[in-house]
């Protein structure tokens, strides 16, 4: 592997994960949605194949099972993506910094985190 992340072939034939306008549902056990500001909701309109395979096809997919946590991992992407600091991040968005730190452990800890962000910085 050439440290490039491997987006399998899905085993369902549709995409979970939408972007309608600024706002983005998806379904777990339950149907979910949640606004994001514009400027990042075009950002994920772009990236959408890898937030949804993050979200349910990944080895950290089983810790995202809360829309706030699917929320937070989009602002932690977002934030790497663009070189933007984690604490100013957080302050925009009106969340601990301890949030988006623990989701950028877990993907660590599977070793996700290096590969998602090279991925995301070409795209």
């Amino acid at each position: 592997m050439s440290g490039e992340i491997l987006i399998e072939k899905r085993r369902r034939r549709k995409r979970k994960l939408n972007i309608e306008g600024n706002k983005v549902i998806f379904r777990k056990r339950l149907e979910h949605s949640f606004e994001l500001p514009p400027d990042i909701a075009e950002w994920v309109k772009k990236h959408v194949d890898v937030i949804d395979w993050l979200v349910f096809d990944s080895q950290v997919a089983s810790a995202l099972r809360h829309p706030h946590s699917v929320r937070t991992l989009i602002y932690l992407l977002y934030a790497r993506a663009n070189d933007i600091p984690i604490a100013q991040m957080a302050k925009k968005i009106d969340i601990a910094h301890e949030q988006l730190y623990r989701l950028e452990r877990l993907l660590s800890k599977v070793g996700l985190k290096d590969q998602v962000y090279s991925t995301l910085k070409k795209g």
